[in-house]
């Protein structure tokens, strides 16, 4: 019959005339080494097995296209959110309008968008609105 290796740990560890440690001590000592050097080839197989895998010539090319869609998205997200800003929700004249010009509220420059030549006061479309001075 075949003992096992622990028997066999335990039978040295307690028959071992130089010992002069405990022989249950010596035993769970060598389980604990034993039990780490095994961690450690798992852990080593895992990384090896992880690294195989991501340098398969599908999973580089897998990585690259998600990669080149990413950009492709980001590009296309950005210049999306530049024509967006420059959108304006109020609607243009596209006919002749007045050149008069005043400034708003917070000092910014607005223009007359009546027609030229109109009688009542001036109206930049968006509610300012300043009188005629001639």
């Amino acid at each position: 019959m075949k003992r096992s290796a622990t028997s066999e740990l335990f039978d040295q560890a307690a028959h071992d005339p130089a010992r002069r440690d405990d022989a249950i001590g010596a035993l769970f000592s060598g389980l604990a080494a034993a039990a780490q050097a095994a961690a450690d080839e798992r852990r080593a197989r895992r990384a090896a097995a992880r690294a195989e895998r991501r340098n398969r010539p599908e999973a580089v090319a897998a990585r690259k296209a998600a990669a080149a869609k990413g950009w492709e998205t980001r590009r296309r997200r950005a210049a999306e959110d530049a024509a967006r800003d420059g959108w304006d929700d109020q609607p243009r004249r596209t006919g002749p309008v007045c050149a008069e010009m005043n400034h708003n509220s917070v000092g910014r420059e607005v223009f007359c968008e009546l027609e030229p030549d109109h009688e009542e006061d001036h109206d930049d479309g968006y509610g300012t609105t300043w009188p005629r001075e001639d």
